[in-house]
């Protein structure tokens, strides 16, 4: 039985590998990120790390918009986060995490409003996962919520106001496709200290589900069974929607051709927390938000505030 063992570590590796280059688009080209402002978040170290990849421990680059008062905050670019730490906290905080093709540096404030702000003042953190834009290490599947955990745990620690009631700042954990699963896995995970925190995610993928589908249109069932077997337990939607109790507000675009709305829709019906489901009707998978769909919005936000539990 022993000298089958390398074999089988072998095989996985080979697995991983694929899936990665199945499921991730890194890229690191420099893209204009004004009027963000750059951030290193640092000492980032997880346990779930690989060992081969301890340089992705180092720091995160990340992305910051401040909406509302916080606009006005002095920040130098290319900050590290020890720099925010004597600005005044914000009312609302935004966790973001883009979507495999994504990058901070193209982050918007959504779902804050900066011209109709729902508070005072609001921050929207965007992060490059390992491997993307400016942070270093090797983009993979296997450790992408472990660091996502990491990297919100710091923010959080750095930008959020706790009072005797508890945190009294409003907390947003935000994803696209599958920037989804961090997210949740961070609600998961880290929420149980911050009770007054929102969900807001769009298009959550069962990978399993969509990797197969994929895969049936070039008759690659079989192998990609096999690949996506070894998915890691952290980015398994499913999974993470019974664990997750925070308010969510689910977007779906209703002609999504990638995760079809019924892979959606049983992450759905998973979710063991309050939820609303917002069909955004006639949009695709990636598809930009009409004015069309503002009203909705705009009831999703104020559904997802009735949620929530900030202490005044």
């Amino acid at each position: 039985m022993k000298s089958m063992r390398p074999i089988r570590n072998w095989s996985r590796r080979i697995r991983f590998g694929l899936l990665n280059r199945f499921v991730l688009r890194p890229t690191t080209e420099p893209i204009d990120y004004r009027p963000q402002v750059r951030c290193r978040v640092s000492r980032l170290g997880h346990a779930n790390s690989d060992a081969n990849d301890s340089v992705s421990n180092e720091w995160i680059e990340c992305f910051v918009h401040r909406v509302g008062d916080a606009s006005t905050s002095k920040v130098v670019d290319n900050s590290n986060l020890d720099d925010w730490r004597d600005i005044p906290p914000p009312n609302d905080l935004v966790l973001k995490f883009p979507g495999t093709g994504g990058r901070a540096e193209r982050s918007t404030p959504f779902p804050m409003q900066p011209n109709q702000p729902i508070s005072p003042s609001a921050e929207v953190w965007t992060w490059n996962p390992p491997g993307y834009g400016g942070s270093p290490g090797h983009a993979t599947l296997k450790n992408l919520s472990g660091a996502a955990a990491a990297w919100s745990q710091k923010v959080l620690d750095a930008r959020t106001q706790t009072t005797a009631d508890g945190c009294s700042t409003q907390i947003w954990l935000c994803g696209n496709s599958l920037g989804c699963l961090p997210a949740m896995h961070v609600a998961a995970s880290l929420m149980d200290a911050y009770p007054s925190a929102i969900l807001w995610i769009r298009n959550p993928p069962d990978l399993r589900r969509v990797i197969l589908n994929i895969s049936a249109r070039y008759r690659a069932t079989t192998a990609m069974q096999h690949v996506s077997a070894v998915l890691p337990k952290n980015v398994d939607a499913i999974d993470l929607a019974g664990r997750c109790k925070i308010p969510a507000v689910f977007l779906m675009s209703e002609k999504d051709s990638l995760v079809l709305p019924e892979y959606q829709m049983a992450i759905h019906a998973a979710y063991a927390g309050q939820k609303l489901v917002v069909e955004l009707s006639g949009l695709s998978h990636d598809d930009v938000l009409e004015e069309e769909h503002r009203p909705a919005i705009n009831n999703a936000l104020d559904w997802a505030i009735r949620q929530s539990q900030r202490p005044a």
